[in-house]
């Protein structure tokens, strides 16, 4: 009997042994590994010895939760469907580093055909859940509608977004400790398809155009929040402001901008409705559906600065209707000096310019 059970317990072990091993996280998800260059094929493990050789065959095995490890090398899912692999899950994809791993957002080159619309855009994210991105280099082109096509929420950390893109997270998108590279004279990115987009920590490297907070595929039926904190914007041409709104077509609805934090700016100059080298407006396109708050405090309201060029003549005291503090010394234009007074007025500039 007792040798029966040695019998049995050496060949449970045994067994065990021959199982394939993933990575528990603490809380039961699942690390799957993915590696172009030493995974053979997809019929291993998906373990770190044995890795899969497409990110396709991780995501179709992975469950809601789990976690893509993706080795040295270029990936992509465009082109696949999302049924079977991405849709109605939450996944995190994680690379070796900005300069190690890419991820090509839909094809590397997009079609001529389709330009203008959204057939150059990336389906293989439709109907995911929250969808992570860590430690990689994102890579779009300079076609308009570029981007991940109706995803729920995407998170991307710690990341290099290069080229232009207008859909992300169609509830919500968030962009932490990113850099983004504009294309030369283009925008970096379009507040398109999410109704909250958050900026935070990121660093914009551009030539002329940062960011259109605009849309046409949600305008007029949600309003549309744009958070902007502790980023630096180095620009090279002195075209557009970081925040360049287009509000014409929001009906009754708005553009909410939360700006905050340390936002390091240069190259970029005041606009000329605005006297804000932070948010501006061209022509027709400031409707007066944009509200803008500076650490919290509302600045600009129904198409005019809030508190601009108030005083109380009891006390002698000035609202100018924007937050104090240095943190804010490139959000607007007459806190530097970037205006000259031209004739005699009434007026006289203050210390702060």
């Amino acid at each position: 009997m007792t040798k029966r059970i040695l019998a049995c317990q050496l060949a449970l072990v045994m067994l065990i042994g021959m199982l394939p091993i993933t990575v528990l996280a603490d809380d039961g998800a699942t690390t799957y590994y993915v590696d172009a260059n030493t995974g053979a094929d997809d019929t291993g493990s998906g373990t770190q010895q044995q890795p899969f050789r497409t990110v396709q065959k991780a995501a179709q095995v992975a469950k809601s939760g789990d976690t893509i490890s993706l080795g040295a090398g270029n990936y992509t899912l465009y082109g696949v469907n999302s049924t079977g692999t991405t849709k109605g899950k939450d996944l995190t994809f994680v690379g070796q580093g900005v300069d190690t791993t890419s991820w090509n957002i839909g094809a590397e080159v997009p079609d001529p055909d389709k330009y203008g619309t959204e057939y150059n855009g990336d389906y293989s994210l439709d109907g995911a859940g929250t969808i992570t991105f860590k430690d990689m280099k994102l890579r779009s082109g300079k076609a308009d509608y570029l981007g991940f096509i109706r995803a729920d929420n995407t998170v991307v950390e710690n990341c290099t977004v290069e080229g232009k893109t207008f859909y992300w997270g169609y509830t919500s998108a968030t962009f932490t400790n990113t850099t983004f590279i504009c294309p030369p004279g283009d925008y970096a990115v379009w507040t398109y398809s999410s109704p909250t987009m958050t900026f935070d920590h990121c660093t914009f490297e551009s030539s002329g155009k940062i960011i259109n907070v605009y849309t046409d595929y949600g305008a007029g039926t949600h309003d549309i929040t744009v958070n902007f904190k502790n980023c630096t914007v180095n620009n090279s041409a002195h075209i557009k402001q970081v925040l360049k709104i287009n509000a014409s077509n929001m009906g009754n609805y708005k553009y909410i901008l939360n700006i905050s934090g340390d936002n390091k700016v240069s190259g970029v100059e005041p606009n000329g409705t605005t006297c804000s080298r932070m948010f501006g407006f061209e022509g027709s396109q400031n409707s007066g559906r944009t509200v803008v708050y500076i650490e919290g405090e509302k600045v600009w309201e129904k198409g005019v600065r809030v508190g601009s060029h108030s005083q109380d003549f009891t006390t002698g005291s000035y609202d100018d209707g924007v937050a104090e503090g240095t943190a804010n010394k490139y959000t607007e234009g007459y806190k530097d000096n970037a205006f000259d007074i031209l004739k005699a007025t009434e007026w006289a500039p203050q210390s702060d310019g």
